[in-house]
């Protein structure tokens, strides 16, 4: 009898080792939605914690507004996705206006547009490789992109807040 407990655990291994692949496998636009979904809501804490009337607040003159920096990494979630979409002409367009309200619209219309792309995207597009404007990327590549851009543009932003007093919300990932 004690002779088969070995072979009981090793049929069990197998079993669970058969088991790993589907186990393995991950969601990766799921993942990505999850993500763009908490991104978003962080990064309208942030736009949200600047007054009105430091939007236009810059750290040096060359750089971006706090304003532009929020419209910025918005904006460019539609460039990141477009190989997604080839035949998509739709204009991601600018916030009406660099004021607090307008900018707050604009990132959130940005964010939903992106998780409502991203929502369609197929494992084949996520795995293909695009050619464009940074190089040769996979689409995968292209995701993570879109994640790091917003990442650092959130990131200056929180500096500016800083700069003017003003402890950056709790980071939310």
């Amino acid at each position: 009898m004690a002779s088969r407990f070995p072979i009981h655990r090793m049929v069990f291994a197998c079993l669970a080792l058969a088991g790993l692949p589907a186990f393995a496998q991950v969601d990766i636009k799921a993942v990505v939605v999850k993500h763009l979904k908490t991104s978003r809501d962080f990064t309208l804490k942030v736009a949200e914690q600047m007054p009105e009337a430091d939007f236009g607040f810059k750290l040096t003159p060359p750089q971006m507004s706090f304003a532009e920096q929020m419209a910025h990494l918005s904006e460019e979630q539609a460039g990141l996705l477009a190989p997604f979409f080839p035949n998509d002409k739709a204009n991601p367009g600018k916030p009406a206006s660099m004021s607090k309200k307008d900018v707050l619209a604009y990132v959130r219309q940005s964010f939903d547009n992106s998780i409502d792309k991203v929502s369609k995207l197929t494992p084949a597009q996520i795995a293909k490789t695009y050619n464009g404007g940074e190089g040769s990327m996979t689409g995968l590549e292209l995701l993570m992109f879109l994640m790091d851009h917003t990442t650092h543009h959130r990131a200056s932003a929180e500096m500016y807040l800083r700069a003017k007093g003003i402890t950056p919300a709790e980071y939310q990932f």
